[in-house]
């Protein structure tokens, strides 16, 4: 009998082994998934950046900046959005202006051709400089992003 008792003890004491080396892992994907306070310290600093200030005469701000954290890469993308009265060509000449002064590098393509998009290095982190037009050529509303996540990748 107390040989059985001993054999059961080893075998509870194997199986939740076995369950924690299984549960270990998925608890802790599901403790560190998704963002967090820190990505929106992150995004408050983004939103600080002069570039999502900077419009055309002829573009006028749409309601409050925003932000929003994807949880599954956590990249943080931070827009101001506007609108415009003049022509999208123009818009988009006024933000490349814009990047450049300000220091932000054209984004290449594998063909070696410009995206649209920027990057510019900032406290470790590359963050990614966008417009997104409407579909309009004039009088386009359009948002100005910036995107970029704690380990320095973003979107364009």
């Amino acid at each position: 009998m107390i040989m059985r008792r001993s054999a059961i003890a080893v075998l509870a004491a194997v199986c939740v082994g076995a369950g924690a080396f299984l549960v270990a892992p998925v608890a802790s994907l599901v403790l560190t998934y998704g963002c967090t306070a820190e990505d929106d310290r992150f995004a408050a600093a983004l939103a600080g950046l002069s570039v999502l200030d900077a419009h055309p005469v002829t573009a006028t701000p749409q309601g409050e900046r925003d932000s929003n954290c994807d949880n599954d890469d956590r990249i943080v993308t931070v827009w101001q959005s506007y609108r415009s009265s003049g022509p999208s060509a123009d818009v988009l000449s006024f933000y490349r202006d814009v990047a450049f002064m300000d220091g932000w590098e054209p984004l290449l393509g594998e063909d070696g051709e410009e995206t649209g998009c920027f990057v510019k290095s900032v406290g470790g982190s590359d963050l990614h400089l966008s417009v997104s037009m409407g579909e309009e050529e004039r009088d386009a509303d359009y948002d100005v992003d910036v995107s970029s996540s704690m380990d320095g990748g973003g979107w364009c």
